[in-house]
């Protein structure tokens, strides 16, 4: 039973707030997280959500009403950034926020300095990586976390961790008190759970593995992917008819010996959410050696579509994959290599698929919608 709910009544409508203009551009970890709770939110029928954007969303979500407190203009260099700041910390909320007191839910880490002392705040934290691994992030992206971040930390009622591994680093880096602290998994979107029309999907006659760029390579560790890949691949036989197949937004060509793209790596740029599922289950195995990450949606999204995983010893990975992966060092590239040849053994491929189904069970964005709306009515009583 839900905290301060009564049996025989049905529990109170929470008013929710939240910035959604994330939702506007493509769609990675923070924007899947934030697109798929607030469906499974809305779904509930316990909470009443503003979702404030300044652009449209195209949400068609029960208990969901978009609000644009004003347009994003078209400026670039500093004067964007600004404006963001200016949108994200006093305008947004400063123009929607009612009178009463409201719940403000930080999906995206950050709350708005215009929060009011009659205001409640929750904030999801989903690694503290920039801290951790400052070399990892550019310079805009340390300066924005180094600058905001501290606020939150001051101002959260409530936080959010996606991963035990996570709320460990808010309380040991942080100094959160445990108690302030609720560890909510991420779920599974149904896209990758859906029947398909074979369960063991045809590959092209050119096997592949598929791995990640993202936004930021270095993190990703995709330069120590790509050369384990070559490593791996000139061992020959079967190795050397794969190809490594890279998505993401951005794949600087200075990761690569003198610019050049080595033989069998192809980038593939973002890949629409529609397409994912058949990407990773044509796929031989996802290798995911990321530096450090606080949940890492990739791992299940991959298991979920009958794909073994290749994953870190670091960060929440381990924890993520619960034993149904293979875990490397990322930062040894022969670990790497290693642990390319145990993913792609067909025995142990098949010992992995059944254990990654299991796993996924785990992951349920209604069992996390129901965990967040028992964080925002225990603002009401803590």
């Amino acid at each position: 039973m839900s905290a301060g709910s009564v049996v025989g009544t049905p529990p109170r409508t929470i008013q929710l707030l939240v910035n959604a203009r994330h939702l506007t551009g493509p769609k990675t970890g923070i924007e899947v997280y934030m697109e798929q709770l607030l469906q499974a939110l809305a779904g509930t029928g316990e909470a009443s959500i503003t979702a404030l954007s300044w652009a449209p969303l195209g949400l068609e979500f029960p208990g969901v009403r978009e609000v644009i407190p004003v347009r994003r203009p078209d400026l670039a260099g500093v004067r964007a950034v600004l404006w963001k700041l200016w949108f994200d910390q006093w305008e947004s909320f400063r123009v929607a926020a009612p009178k009463e007191g409201v719940v403000y839910h930080g999906m995206d880490g950050f709350l708005p300095y215009s929060l009011r002392s009659r205001d409640r705040s929750v904030a999801t934290v989903h690694d503290l990586g920039w801290h951790l691994h400052p070399e990892l992030f550019n310079r805009r992206v340390r300066l924005m976390y180094q600058a905001l971040f501290p606020w939150v930390r001051r101002r959260a009622d409530r936080f959010v961790a996606v991963s035990r591994y996570t709320a460990d680093d808010l309380i040991r880096l942080m100094g959160v008190p445990s108690s302030k602290i609720e560890v909510i998994y991420h779920g599974l979107d149904p896209v990758f759970t859906a029947p398909r029309r074979s369960e063991t999907p045809t590959r092209s006659s050119a096997p592949y593995l598929l791995g990640m760029g993202g936004l930021l390579p270095a993190r990703k560790n995709t330069p120590r992917l790509i050369a384990a890949f070559e490593r791996w691949r000139s061992r020959g036989g079967h190795r050397s008819a794969y190809r490594l197949l890279l998505t993401g937004m951005a794949l600087d060509r200075e990761l690569f010996h003198n610019g050049v793209v080595p033989a069998g790596v192809s980038w593939i740029g973002y890949v629409e959410k529609s397409e994912l599922p058949d990407l990773y289950a044509g796929a031989t195995a996802f290798l995911y050696p990321g530096i450090y990450e606080g949940f890492g949606l990739p791992i299940i999204e991959s298991m979920a579509c009958g794909t073994p995983v290749l994953t870190s010893r670091t960060g929440a990975c381990p924890e993520v994959a619960g034993g149904a992966a293979v875990l490397v060092d990322p930062f040894d590239l022969e670990s790497i290599v290693n642990g390319i040849e145990q993913v792609t053994n067909q025995e142990e491929a098949t010992r992995l698929r059944e254990l990654g189904r299991q796993r996924i069970q785990f992951f349920d964005w209604s069992r996390a919608a129901a965990a967040t709306l028992d964080v925002y009515r225990s603002l009401a009583t803590g």
